[in-house]
């Protein structure tokens, strides 16, 4: 029988453990790319870490495992990944008090909708979720009162049914209502004066066919 002194002693080297095991992350590499940058960051912090492995690469479906003790107890974090094609993939308010796993998979991939990066308190992230019942080729994401759809957010890529894309928003304003439209083989899905903001999320269905 484990003694009163004995219990006490398994629950502390247990809660002991898992602040260790906290600062240890396993990436775990599903994007389909080999990915060739890793950044961190404590979740609310306004800066990227240096890069993680900058001599080497997580090719796909590998893994890699990084140790984070110098976060001295952080277990919420932010992390960017950079493929070889030089494509962003974010993940947010990662617990690696839950997870100590992070895959990384296609559905992080974000686009800056500016082709000058801005600073971290610049950016705003919207997603959007493809429930159309097709694969969609093009996206577009434009202010209502705009007279032009701009570029295709997923240009050489697409978005299968039922998946979901971040889309980083860098120098546009909130609050705004935008329209925003996807194409595929079946036809042309628009849903307009749709007001987003900071993590708001977008379904386009079906019934937004034209």
């Amino acid at each position: 029988m484990v003694s009163v002194k004995g219990k006490v002693f398994i629950i502390a080297v247990f809660f002991f453990s898992l602040l260790l095991f906290s600062q240890e992350a396993v990436i775990i590499n599903k994007t389909g790319f080999d990915l060739y940058n890793i950044y961190v960051s404590p979740s609310g912090m306004e800066e990227w870490s240096d890069d993680l492995q900058p001599y080497d690469v997580i090719v796909k479906d590998g893994y890699r495992i990084l140790d984070l003790h110098s976060y001295e107890g952080e277990f919420l974090f932010d992390f960017r990944f950079i493929d070889v094609d030089g494509d962003e993939y974010i993940k947010k308010n990662v617990d690696l008090n839950l997870h100590r796993k992070v895959v990384v998979t296609l559905d992080e991939l974000s686009y800056i909708l500016d082709a000058e990066q801005v600073s971290r308190e610049d950016e705003w992230v919207v997603s959007v979720r493809n429930n159309t019942g097709g694969t969609v080729m093009e996206l577009y994401i434009s202010p209502h009162a705009s007279n032009s759809w701009g570029g295709n957010l997923i240009e050489n890529d697409y978005m299968e049914n039922k998946s979901t894309r971040q889309f980083f928003m860098s120098g546009r304003e909130e609050f705004i209502d935008y329209d925003i439209r996807m194409d595929s083989r079946d036809g042309k899905y628009v849903r307009e004066e749709v007001t987003l903001s900071n993590n708001a999320t977008v379904v386009i269905t079906s019934a937004d066919r034209e």
